[in-house]
């Protein structure tokens, strides 16, 4: 097969994506969204088990609450105030200063102060109760105490406690308490300034009692005062004041509230920490879980647990990985078909329709989305007595952020690894494929080699992927075993010229001596006319079995010539002239044409003298009548070229692609000689063994024919 044939099925042969492939491609795609929706539908399973578990807890506590008007009692209102719980006493405190009742409950202490203070001066609250009177521990940090002075007429001008107590009616009495020594400490009821005392002499020890003993890093203040003092809601404001100044100028004061609320304007709560109560809402606290108790006007009286989750906002990516995980976030966003995501005061009206249908007796229940990561489920229940009377509302939240967590990290697990397992089946196959591909293609170059120019076969077996046990191998093995038959066969035909050369040449010999017998004996002259003819039959027959074994015995011929340099210049022209001096003619039946002296090539001068006699011979043939074949020679880049021209017929198209095929001629008649195709075909032969190539092609002006020898040349 030749070049541009090769290319033209070389070019047809395309890439195309096979069933198999495509097949094998959609399994491996389908197993992470396989995976996927599995997640899904375990995040879906997992969401209903939670909610089921909420509501058992929801009627868990209703159960709890249930004719319990004392526990809801107990409880504070929750609504816009902070609070501060007190702590049951077992015995009664004697108000000396010293903290050894108080040990039990130091670590519940309450600590306050003024976050803008340069030194970080605060304060701590211990707050308990006992039958009918209020206790109180105070712990201030302050680097310089300033001590009241007896007799001055304003009471803010030294360190000092301020108690804001509400009465029932809604009167608001203010007090303040002050030391002018360590020990029992002055309550003073002032007016609206902080500064002024109401009264000209200070509050009985007997109904409110308070003791100052100092400290290293500051004071300590134990108190005590009759329960009345509240109001129903028991509502109690107390702030620290922080006088260090010689003109007695305020330096800080610290509230119970925030720093930028006035005690004026906001009373703190006081709780009373039942052990039935704690221990009831101690028992409540779940993550991810909110439990907020309302009474029959809704309002809050008890809040446990929070909705806190701990999923990072996703903000801007710093790098691929991260951007990769935003990127599979928001396809999984997509892929589990979360709703929009509600806004505070959406969220908010959930909540008063849950707790809507709890105030009508009835179970309710809700979801909704705060955020990406973030599904809340709300439970709302009634709380009865035992007559069935509504008591209150117990609302559930319960968070789904670390389900969604959970399920978000095993997405990402779950597609990195199908990722990485792609990437290794995909790599695996493509070193696989091309490994087949590789031994497929090194199978066909040696199949395209061990045939040559020729046609004919240089081995008798494959060496290539022979000893494979697959199917290649066994493809290997079953071509091999044809090429032997076919090298088995091309021996036969390759000895058959030298066989018949022998068979045949015994017989012709008898003949021709037989005729030669009979014509020396002598025959009639009509008779000898016959036996001229015979024996010119019996020369042909000579003849062309002697041009059928030299054919055959050319290859192996030319394997023991060797290449020598010579001039190809001085060759053809020496051979040109001998063949004018031959010939004898005044008009030259040769031309040669060439403009260089020396045209180097590697090869045997015989040979060369061979082929041109095959091409020559072939050009008389066909010239026309009186015309002279020329012999052109020249050199272009790495190559010489040698170029036999006759004018006569063009080639016919049809034989083209075999001319130079063994046993095929163009020839009609002939000067009597046998032709049968081989000159050019040894033409080929002597030109393919050094290195070159032969091509014919047809002339238009004017018309003939000129085959083309190609042979490299000598780099000196």
């Amino acid at each position: 097969m030749n070049t541009p044939q090769l290319a033209k099925q070389t070019k047809q042969r395309r890439w195309r994506p096979s069933g198999q492939a495509m097949l094998f491609l959609l399994v491996l795609l389908s197993m992470p969204l396989l995976s996927y929706r599995f997640l899904a539908e375990t995040r879906v399973f997992m969401i209903e088990g939670q909610s089921q578990a909420q509501e058992q807890l929801a009627q868990g506590v209703v159960t709890l609450f249930q004719g319990r008007e004392d526990l809801l009692q107990e409880l504070p209102y929750l609504d816009s105030q902070q609070v501060v719980f007190s702590h049951p006493l077992s015995d009664k405190v004697k108000v000396d200063g010293y903290t050894g009742e108080w040990l039990d409950f130091q670590l519940f202490a309450n600590h306050f102060g003024n976050g803008e203070a340069e030194d970080g001066d605060g304060y701590s609250l211990l707050l308990g109760e006992y039958e009918d009177r209020i206790y109180g521990l105070v712990r201030i940090q302050d680097n310089i105490t300033k001590l009241r002075v007896r007799g001055s007429n304003q009471l803010d001008r030294s360190d000092h406690l301020r108690l804001s107590l509400p009465d029932r009616n809604g009167n608001e009495r203010r007090l303040i308490i002050v030391a002018t020594k360590p020990g029992n400490m002055e309550v003073w009821y002032v007016k609206e300034d902080w500064a002024t005392p109401r009264y000209s002499s200070p509050s009985s020890s007997f109904i409110i009692q308070a003791v100052m003993r100092p400290l290293v890093d500051g004071y300590l203040v134990e108190f005590a005062l009759p329960r009345y003092f509240l109001n129903e809601r028991q509502e109690f404001g107390l702030a620290v004041a922080d006088v260090d100044s010689e003109d007695g100028s305020m330096r800080h004061l610290k509230t119970l509230v925030s720093s930028d609320t006035n005690i004026e304007s906001h009373y703190n709560l006081l709780a009373m920490r039942s052990p039935e109560a704690n221990k009831i809402l101690a028992s409540l606290d779940r993550a991810n879980s909110q439990i907020v108790i309302y009474d029959k006007q809704l309002q809050v009286r008890a809040s446990v647990g929070k909705l806190a989750t701990d999923i990072p906002e996703l903000g801007q990516a710093k790098s691929i990985i991260e951007q990769m995980q935003i990127w599979l976030n928001d396809a999984l966003d997509w892929f589990v078909a979360i709703p929009a995501y509600l806004s505070s005061s959406q969220e908010a009206s959930q909540e008063r329709q849950l707790l809507n249908q709890a105030l009508g007796l009835e179970f309710a229940s809700g979801r909704w989305h705060r955020d990406p990561g973030e599904e809340v489920l709300a439970v709302a229940a009634p709380i009865t007595d035992q007559e069935g009377s509504l008591l209150g509302v117990v609302m559930i939240k319960q968070s789904t952020a670390q389900i969604l967590k959970l399920q978000r990290q095993a997405m990402e697990s779950i597609t990195m690894l199908s990722f990485a397992t792609m990437v290794v089946i995909l790599l695996v196959l493509l070193a696989f494929s091309w490994r087949q591909a590789y031994r497929v293609q090194r199978l066909g170059r040696e199949a395209q080699e061990i045939v040559d120019p020729s046609g004919r076969l240089r081995t008798n077996q494959l060496q290539s992927e022979v000893r494979s046990t697959d199917r290649i191998g066994g493809l290997a093995r079953s071509f091999s075993n044809v090429v032997e038959r076919l090298h088995e066969h091309q021996q036969f035909i390759s000895t058959m010229p030298r066989t018949l050369r022998h068979e045949i040449n015994n017989p012709l010999n008898a003949t021709m001596t037989s005729l030669e017998n009979l014509q020396r004996h002598g025959v009639a002259d009509e008779q000898q006319r016959y036996l001229e003819i015979a024996q010119r039959g019996l020369v042909k027959i000579s003849a062309i079995v002697e041009k059928l074994a030299d054919a055959a015995n050319l290859e192996e011929a030319l394997q023991e010539d060797e290449l020598e340099p010579m001039n190809l210049a001085y060759l053809v022209e020496t051979y040109v002239n001998h063949q004018q001096r031959s010939i004898n003619i005044e008009k030259p039946d040769v031309i040669f044409a060439c403009d260089d002296d020396q045209v180097a090539v590697a090869g045997v001068d015989y040979r060369i003298e061979q082929l041109l006699d095959k091409l020559l011979d072939n050009a008389r043939d066909f010239r026309d009548s009186g015309s002279a074949v020329v012999i052109r020679l020249y050199q272009q880049d790495l190559y010489c070229f040698l170029e036999v021209e006759n004018q006569g017929p063009h080639i016919p198209e049809s034989m083209q692609g075999n001319l130079f095929t063994s046993m095929v001629s163009a020839r009609q008649g002939g000067s009597g000689q046998a032709h049968f195709g081989l000159g050019l075909y040894v033409v080929r032969m002597i030109a393919l063994y050094h290195d070159g190539e032969v091509s014919a092609h047809n002339l238009m002006t004017p018309q003939g024919v000129m085959f083309r020898v190609r042979l490299p040349l000598l780099l000196l």
